[in-house]
């Protein structure tokens, strides 16, 4: 009864982390860049004993059963572009990211490209971390433009030709979808990820720029309704196991008294 006990409890605290992982991706539904999470589980399995060994001689302490979470891992399939006509909205139309600078300098990555100038011209996210790199749009600067390559130009009084004022890049990752999250739609990097690669926009597979539009989360609502439905179910199920074992340990000492 203490191994049910103990298994239907590893199946309640894996549910729970289920749900919670489903309900955030349900919540960020219209957050723009927002990459749904996914919850990877594993059964507990025990090493079979030495040959002439019994299982509790070879693992006296160990519990036998049940289930635990073995990673988080994060879908970077693409969302939806939506136009919006702002022209500090620049969706990445494939793959890569933004890099960004946090307040403790660190670097932090994000697929969201909803920007704001600050007061020295320089591409801001809606955190207030600064886009890397060496954009800066000078306050006189009108009619701002972004390639889809990255290319930023304005247009300067008085000159004919447009100016170039810096170039965005995209950042890659050889596994993305090991980089951790860390909130605000950002990223840090891991060792599983790799290393940053630096590159234009459109090049060696980083996907090009789209401005004027947004991508929207990849979040599939029937899909995440389904898996919920199921998440329930099965938290539903440890839950009645736990209980029973409980009765049954329940009448097993009033059989004793």
């Amino acid at each position: 009864m203490i191994d049910a006990l103990h298994i239907a409890a590893t199946g309640l605290r894996s549910g729970q982390r289920q749900l919670d992982t489903i309900s955030n991706n349900v919540a960020n539904l219209q957050t723009p860049g927002f990459k749904a999470s996914r919850v990877n589980f594993a059964d507990i399995a025990t090493p079979l004993p030495a040959l002439g060994e019994t299982l509790e001689q070879s693992q006296p302490e160990q519990r036998l059963g049940g289930v635990r979470i073995t990673s988080t891992s994060t879908s970077f399939e693409p969302g939806e572009m939506r136009q919006t006509g702002s022209p500090l909205d620049v969706a990445i139309d494939g793959n890569g990211f933004y890099e960004f600078e946090a307040t403790d300098g660190s670097l932090v990555y994000s697929r969201s490209g909803q920007f704001r100038l600050d007061e020295d011209g320089y591409l801001r996210n809606f955190q207030g971390l600064r886009l890397s790199g060496d954009v800066q749009i000078p306050r006189e600067g009108a009619d701002l433009r972004i390639s889809p390559e990255g290319e930023v130009t304005v247009q300067m009084p008085a000159e004919l030709e447009r100016t170039v004022v810096g170039t965005i890049e995209v950042v890659r990752f050889a596994a993305a979808d090991a980089m951790r999250s860390i909130g605000d739609n950002l990223y840090a990097v891991t060792a599983q990820a790799g290393t940053a690669v630096y590159g234009r926009a459109g090049d060696d597979g980083a996907g090009k720029l789209r401005q004027g539009q947004m991508e929207m989360a990849n979040v599939e609502i029937i899909e995440e309704m389904s898996s919920l439905v199921l998440a329930q179910r099965a938290y539903q199920l440890n839950a009645r196991v736990l209980q029973a074992a409980d009765q049954v340990m329940d009448t097993i000492n009033n059989l004793r008294r």
